[in-house]
């Protein structure tokens, strides 16, 4: 088992499987809110479905209607588990603060971890997240 610390970048907790990336991701135009799947097909997470998944990726890249889709993605019910960043940008963390103030449904996100997340963990690895702590724990 690992533990990692890093920066609560909203409140909430997730678990689920992991699902890397060593890509940069935009909501806007890379996932079917409705769905939950990566319809990016420039991505190297094409097809792959995020509901549920502890979404782990460098950064975000992108539009600011970013935040729209993650309420969407929330709202439907396909939204990650929680999201793990190198470093979170204000697009990503608003939407993961709009979901909890207009739907009451945290989307736990983290960043600065105090080991590389895109390298220590791997897809599939059992993650457990707790933004309120920045407590991200593997296995």
């Amino acid at each position: 088992m690992k533990q990692f610390h890093g920066k609560g970048v909203t409140s909430g907790k997730g678990a689920g499987p992991a699902l890397v990336t060593k890509q940069m991701f935009g909501f806007w135009g890379g996932v079917d809110p409705s769905t939950g799947k990566i319809i990016d097909q420039r991505h190297d997470l094409f097809g792959e479905n995020i509901k549920g998944k502890v979404f782990i990726f460098p950064e975000g890249r992108g539009s600011t209607v970013g935040a729209v889709v993650i309420l969407e993605l929330v709202r439907c019910g396909n939204a990650p588990a929680a999201i793990i960043n190198r470093h979170t940008e204000g697009i990503l963390a608003a939407g993961g603060i709009l979901a909890d103030k207009l739907y009451n449904s945290p989307l736990p996100i983290v960043d600065s971890l105090d080991g590389d997340p895109i390298t220590s963990i791997m897809t599939g690895d059992w993650v457990e997240v707790d933004a309120s702590t920045g407590i991200v724990t593997v296995g």
